[in-house]
């Protein structure tokens, strides 16, 4: 079953069921037991009326005194009946007419309850006991009509089980309005996606119940990432445009023989910084690679795995990479994210290295990261140039535009801060980043 609706409502009609049929069930025992307690007390004083009017004769012998009875028992199938039986003498009452009632072998000092089918189809309430009077051993049977109780408890039973059945239905009603009415919000959303897959909407509404937000705020954040890859995608396909139109143009000029005369050092140069535009790109997207978004991301590893990869890649340099991380150094977000920022910073600082690369992340109030290499290094006025948000690639110059104005579209993203400066240390160029507490 597929429908959340369905399933809430099929659970409510299952709990109410058994809820219902249970106090149906307790019901019927209470009253079918509350009937057999209050009848048996009657008949407990049948039976002390009965013992009282057994009056010794003149042989010592007990007879009952017929005339002290309670008229009911003279009444032809009265629903009320008496067998009394003793070693010399028993006695039934006249309300038997010509049925008769037998008595259990019932010990002195033992009683006990049953149900028999009696005369006219009556259902009996039978109280059996053994009593000893003036020596003489008597056994007592005292019944009574149990029919009116037990139609009373079919009537009951009936009207117990319509009004459960109405009180379910009324239920399953009631639920299928609040479900209906708690679901609104989700058909809300669903609505919201039919539009952002439409174009209409960007986002979806976050004023949506606490269950549901946090389903919602995944989906915005996804579309916050997918939008931003698709930017980002877009500005190095623009860049990379930009970068190839010179190249292009310079081996138009010269195949076209507007001078009649081909230059192939020109070509030749054009070519080969054709090849690098490309080859930086397919580096790029190498490094990259696949990722998950949304998740606790071990910075560590992460670098250790990027550094791998540009070991082999610049493996003429034979680069020493220093490694200062805390343990701790985790980043809550997009993978991808971070395999770009890592890999575009590190792609410099590799390329540009002459055999030292240094990373230092330490976890203090927010990430605090350090990328340094001992390479030449840009020139001072290029630090303020780089750090300009919208700059083209090849507008950055000497070397460490790649890429470096996706670097700073992650930094804007993650409200984080970034500082290029000669490095201190190593003497080429120190990268600073300044992630805030997440």
């Amino acid at each position: 079953m597929s429908s959340l609706k369905s399933r809430l409502n099929l659970g409510v009609f299952f709990v109410s069921l058994i809820f219902f049929s249970t106090l149906i069930g307790i019901n019927i025992v209470f009253f079918n037991r509350f009937g057999e307690d209050y009848v048996q007390t009657r008949l407990q004083h049948d039976i002390d009326a009965l013992l009282a009017n057994l009056k010794p004769d003149e042989e010592g012998n007990l007879i009952l005194n017929e005339e002290a009875l309670n008229p009911i028992f003279l009444q032809p199938f009265s629903g009320h009946y008496f067998h009394i039986e003793m070693s010399h003498k028993e006695y039934l009452s006249r309300s038997l007419w010509d049925q008769t009632m037998s008595v259990s072998k019932i010990e002195i000092g033992n009683t006990a309850l049953k149900q028999e089918n009696g005369p006219n189809g009556q259902r009996l309430l039978i109280l059996e006991g053994g009593y000893l009077k003036d020596g003489q051993l008597i056994r007592i049977a005292v019944a009574e009509d149990f029919t009116p109780i037990t139609t009373s408890l079919r009537t009951l039973t009936i009207a117990l089980v319509v009004l459960n059945g109405a009180i379910v239905l009324l239920l399953m009603l009631i639920q299928r309005f609040i479900v209906n009415r708690g679901m609104a919000p989700l058909q809300a959303t669903t609505e919201e996606l039919a539009q952002i897959g439409s174009g209409e909407k960007n986002f979806l509404n976050e004023k949506v119940p606490e269950e549901v937000l946090p389903l919602v705020m995944e989906i915005n954040k996804l579309m916050v990432m997918v939008d931003n890859r698709v930017k980002r995608s877009k500005t190095a396909l623009g860049n990379l445009a930009h970068a190839l139109k010179t190249p292009l143009a310079l081996i138009e000029q010269n195949v076209s023989g507007g001078d009649d005369k081909i230059r192939p050092q020109e070509i030749k140069g054009a070519t080969k910084q054709i090849k690098h535009q490309l080859d930086s790109e397919l580096r790029r997207a190498r490094i990259i690679g696949s990722s998950v978004h949304g998740q606790k991301i071990d910075l560590s590893e992460l670098i250790g795995t990027l550094i791998t990869t540009f070991k082999k890649i610049y493996q003429d340099k034979n680069i020493d990479c220093i490694l200062n991380i805390d343990p701790d150094a985790k980043f809550i977000g997009d993978r991808h994210d971070m395999m770009e920022l890592f890999g575009n910073l590190l792609d410099n600082a590799c390329k540009w290295c002459r055999h030292v690369v240094s990373v230092s992340i330490r976890n203090s109030d927010g990430l605090e990261i350090i990328i340094e290499d001992d390479g030449p290094g840009i020139s001072q006025e290029k630090y303020e140039q780089i750090e300009n948000r919208g700059i083209r690639l090849d507008e950055a110059g000497e070397g460490y535009g790649l890429g470096l104005s996706i670097v700073r579209e992650i930094i804007d993203l993650n409200e984080a801060d970034i500082k290029y400066a000669p490095s201190e240390e190593l003497g080429g160029l120190k990268v600073f980043i300044k992630m805030p507490r997440q």
